[in-house]
């Protein structure tokens, strides 16, 4: 009896303690990750990119390198470089001509140095277009403020040289970061230029993820923004009498408004990406959201190297004849003795649209 009794107790807590543990089993192999795998699926950028970036790019690199050398042309040849903005212009056609030449090697890095010229001529292009954005529009304030004595026909052209230089050199300053810490890395069976940490720097990838987030995002948004908005504000108090001098950064105030426009989304989504834990950003559907919109955004702002042309020809009269005069003589060649005119025009021209 007792025999019996113990047998029958020792199955009894034998199926006590072998039951949960199989039904436990089942739960974390099952149910947990057949969960896990329904809710974080991670945004697969190819899809798009397969589809979209190789013709987008090869379009916006075409438009973007004929445009922008059509601008350095008509500067060079017709308007000429006697003044600050004109030079400002040419060299924000230069920054992105830069950008532009990028595009095409989106695809496929390539090795180690092609992918630091990339990162570097990608980077150069961005830096310098924002900071003669920047300089045009203090030139306009300047201007309007009668300051045009800092601008006089003696120093005109080494004043811009001088800034145009420096400006270039800040953004090179700028772009090293970039340059050192962006390689090439394997991602499905291709290489593509990304941020990979170099055996010099601290382990902690975050720092300088954050770090370069950051630096972008002061760069490329706040600090044109708050020059911009802080300048416009300053001029609006004296517009208010002097309305007809608005047509004098009608073209400066379209330029930096549509760069603002076209690259805010990017560096705003790229700053929630980056930071998204402070942000509570961390589940499956926020980052999901997030990756699927800096992707979309950085193509928009990708755009933006060609657009600039295009706000010259509606923007500014004087362009416009000139383009066609470029038009005109090239495909007219009997007609070349009106050329000697238009570099008349050409040197008077910039200091009329300076001092008016």
């Amino acid at each position: 009896m007792i025999y019996t009794r113990f047998s029958k107790g020792s199955l009894k807590m034998a199926n006590y303690t072998l039951a949960p543990e199989d039904e436990y089993d089942v739960l974390i192999e099952g149910e947990l990750e057949s969960a896990e795998a329904e809710q974080c699926d991670k945004y697969d950028a190819q899809v798009l990119s397969a589809q979209l970036v190789p013709s987008l790019c090869s379009a916006v690199f075409v438009i973007g390198v004929l445009d922008n050398l059509l601008v350095v042309l008509i500067l060079v040849k017709y308007k000429g470089l006697k003044c600050v903005e004109n030079i400002c212009l040419l060299n924000l056609a230069v920054s992105n001509l830069c950008f532009s030449l990028t595009l095409p090697f989106w695809a496929h890095a390539g090795g180690d140095p092609m992918c630091k010229i990339l990162s570097g001529l990608y980077f150069v292009g961005l830096y310098s277009e924002t900071f003669f954005n920047c300089l045009l529009t203090v030139q306009r304030y300047l201007v309007f403020l009668h300051k045009g004595n800092f601008f006089s026909a003696r120093r005109r052209v080494p004043c811009g040289i001088i800034t145009s230089v420096l400006t270039w050199v800040t953004a090179i300053l700028a772009t090293l970061p970039e340059f050192v810490v962006y390689k090439p890395q394997m991602e499905d069976q291709k290489y593509k230029c990304a941020y990979s940490r170099t055996p010099f720097l601290p382990p902690e990838e975050t720092f300088w993820k954050h770090f370069l987030t950051l630096k972008m995002n002061i760069s490329v948004l706040v600090f044109p923004l708050f020059i911009f908005t802080f300048l416009y504000v300053q001029m609006r108090k004296t517009l208010r009498f002097r309305e007809q001098r608005y047509s004098l950064f009608k073209l400066v105030f379209a330029i930096m408004v549509v760069f603002l426009l076209m690259w805010a989304p990017y560096n705003i989504a790229f700053f929630l990406s980056a930071f998204k834990e402070h942000f509570s950003l961390s589940d499956c559907k926020s980052s999901y959201n997030l990756d699927k919109s800096v992707h979309i955004t950085k193509l928009i702002a990708t755009t933006h190297c060609c657009v600039n042309p295009f706000l010259y020809v509606f923007l500014d009269g004087t362009f416009r004849k000139y383009l066609c005069r470029f038009f005109h003589l090239r495909s007219n060649t009997p007609l070349q003795p009106r050329g000697q005119p238009a570099q008349g025009t050409s040197r008077e021209e910039p200091d009329h649209s300076t001092e008016v």
